[in-house]
């Protein structure tokens, strides 16, 4: 490194190798230049050159520290993805909930001409919701009953890989269930003027929508954590 910035350049190192996540990067590098610094005023020595080589080299290797950091941030953002599956499954259900009652508190059925049609959908719809919450329950409980890792080890890994399959079939079984209430949503509006009445079906299926996509950003946010945590490490 040049004597002319030996913190600098080191926390530049650091942060560039985290540069897969830009607010974990620059927190990082934040906290550990105010360490460093906080080292070379407590150094009794004059030379400042001399007590930043020092405290760097009393610091560790950045390409270690930032794979602790990256492991600590992928373990945190897992608990998340986690309780987000449960959130967003409740959030569908919920929506859901509102509509169906709406349907009866405005006495709005179906035509017959589309019962039919109508009940197949329902049953795609009950048993994908019914996966989605089974699922999406086992991985949170299966998570938050493993301890949190400082390290990427295999076994670690492989934690995270059932905790991540548990997730997409959660995640995608409910995917199911929302396109399945849009189709039934959509049999009703068919047969119908669109009015004022309109609205709530419309506002809860929207509702659905932004649960289920909020679930599909957080599990693809913990598989790209995952795969930039494995390449940090080259593992």
């Amino acid at each position: 490194m040049p004597e002319s910035g030996v913190i600098s350049d080191y926390a530049d190192v650091l942060a560039a190798k985290l540069s897969f996540d830009r607010s974990l990067s620059t927190c990082v590098r934040q906290e550990v230049e105010d360490h460093l610094w906080s080292a070379v005023a407590a150094d009794p020595t004059e030379d400042q050159l001399e007590a930043q080589r020092r405290a760097v080299a009393n610091f560790g290797d950045p390409h270690a520290i930032a794979a602790q950091f990256a492991v600590v941030s992928l373990a945190r953002h897992t608990k998340r993805a986690g309780i987000a599956a449960v959130v967003g499954i409740a959030g569908v259900f919920v929506a859901m909930k509102i509509r169906l009652s709406w349907y009866a508190s405005v006495q709005w059925t179906l035509p017959d001409d589309v019962k039919a049609i109508s009940g197949t959908v329902s049953v795609i719809d009950r048993y994908a919701f019914w996966l989605s919450v089974v699922a999406g329950l086992a991985g949170l409980t299966y998570i938050a009953s493993r301890r949190s890792r400082a390290l990427f080890h295999p076994a670690y890994r492989k934690q995270l890989r059932r905790f991540v399959l548990l997730c997409a079939v959660a995640t995608v079984a409910l995917l199911v269930s929302v396109i399945s209430d849009g189709v039934l949503t959509a049999l009703r509006l068919y047969a119908t003027e669109l009015s004022a009445r309109a609205l709530i079906p419309i506002l809860s299926m929207m509702a659905e929508l932004v649960c289920a996509g909020l679930l599909v950003l957080h599990v693809r946010n913990v598989t790209q954590r995952m795969a930039s945590t494995a390449a940090l490490l080259g593992t």
